[in-house]
């Protein structure tokens, strides 16, 4: 927890109904226009997001779900009316609840004036497993009845412990009204008891709107949080290069997060490490990222990374595992672009480097147990567009998996030669 804290110092900053009946019948039947949804869930506490236009504020009832159940005050944060599409005030509400029990389902609900809402069900992260179950995708802008087919997707698999998104929620986070019809309806019936972990991504802009609406008090964007045997980095590395003023002040920005993400990854004894953001590290095609060149994959392999997943480019891509550099220690790293949550969909450019490459709406599928893990990468229709299936012994993987691994020197080499064509 104290890595987790430093961390956030140091960074500062399938059904056919419509994703707008799902809005305008939930607002007329609770006064809730965003929400409400997990935004984070630990061991022992939860923080909870909710929306209304109704000023004052409420309290967030929490429990087994009785008249008697304890409960936290909301204080909402107003956005004003020439914000917001309705034309209406608008009232952000976010709360933490405290002192839960790890490994335990509680039901939560909302009430305050003109506001009632369902209850819904969560539970808190164990204080001890072996197995878990999780989602990560990305760049769902643009095309919410995209994003909304694929929750549809999401809702059908049973035993869901968390989600990770890598960023890019909307076309402009700056405009407060893109926010309602583009992430908060689409995840309507699945982020009420499922918590979403969010990186912050390009699009989300720099007004505020994402902190405000998407990072619990006490927090920021970037977060870190043990699961059973896996240890989960999600970071923002967008905010702080952002304000950079240079290109050279941009990669001395981007220097710092990857040393604090090796940091975090070397202090864990998890046994599987996944490191998330929005801007990739390895990303032939669309973009053709290569966010923290030429220290980024060095340093996670130093730090038994397992898996780095990112966004950004609009697509599928698996890269084959990546062997350390010649004369140093480390992990094979598996790096993977998942940029098809719905935004426009882009060429897919397949070379030697690659394991799986496709143009298509999809999202990952983890499902670990202790030290087997699999991944299914599910399509738009349902269909599994890729697999991958790791066991580690004595913290090596299988040797089927690592005979395919490509040389770390090759793949500076191919990155480099292309770093012009990165946007």
């Amino acid at each position: 927890m104290l890595l987790v804290a430093a961390l956030s110092i140091a960074l500062g900053t399938l059904g056919s109904c419509s994703t707008a009946s799902f809005q305008i019948d939930s607002a007329r039947r609770s006064g809730i226009t965003k929400g409400p949804v997990l935004l984070r869930v630990y061991q022992n506490r939860a923080a909870v997001m909710w929306e209304t236009e109704t000023e004052g504020p409420c309290r967030l009832y929490y429990g087994k779900g009785v008249e008697s159940d304890p409960y936290v005050r909301s204080r909402p944060e107003m956005v004003p009316s020439d914000k917001t599409k309705s034309g209406k005030n608008a009232y952000i509400h976010k709360v933490w609840i405290e002192k839960l029990d790890a490994g335990t389902g509680y039901k939560s609900r909302v009430a305050g004036p003109g506001v009632k809402s369902e209850a819904y069900q969560f539970r808190t992260a164990p204080a001890d497993a072996d197995s878990v179950r999780f989602i990560i995708y990305g760049d769902t802008r643009t095309h919410p009845e995209t994003h909304r087919k694929l929750i549809e997707l999401m809702m059908k698999i049973k035993n869901i412990d968390f989600i990770v998104h890598v960023g890019d929620l909307v076309a402009s986070g700056n405009k407060y009204e893109q926010w309602g019809p583009q992430h908060f309806e689409p995840i309507k019936g699945l982020a009420e008891s499922i918590p979403m972990f969010i990186a912050k991504g390009n699009h989300e802009g720099d007004n505020g709107n994402y902190e405000k609406l998407l990072v619990p008090a006490g927090e920021k964007g970037s977060f870190a949080f043990d699961y059973g045997p896996v240890h989960l980095l999600g970071a923002d590395n967008y905010t702080r290069e952002k304000k950079a003023k240079n290109k050279e002040a941009k990669k001395k920005e981007a220097k710092k997060l990857v040393d604090l993400i090796a940091l975090d990854a070397t202090a864990s004894d998890a046994e599987w490490k996944f490191a998330c953001f929005h801007h990739p590290s390895l990303n032939f095609g669309h973009h053709w990222s290569a966010w923290g060149y030429p220290n980024a994959l060095p340093s996670f392999a130093e730090a038994g990374v397992d898996f780095v997943l990112a966004g950004h480019s609009h697509y599928y891509e698996r890269f084959k595992p990546i062997e350390p550099s010649v004369g140093t220690k480390g992990g094979y790293v598996a790096y993977i672009t998942t940029g098809g949550g719905g935004a426009p969909l882009k060429k897919a450019e397949p070379t030697e480097f690659h394991a799986a490459v496709k143009s298509v709406n999809h999202f990952c599928l983890f499902e670990i147990d202790g030290n087997k893990l699999s991944m299914q990468v599910i399509d738009i229709n349902g269909a599994v567009i890729d697999r991958l299936k790791l066991t580690k012994t004595n913290g090596t993987l299988n040797k089927d998996y690592l005979a395919g691994a490509v040389r770390m020197e090759d793949v500076h080499r191919f990155q480099k030669a292309n770093l012009d064509k990165e946007s």
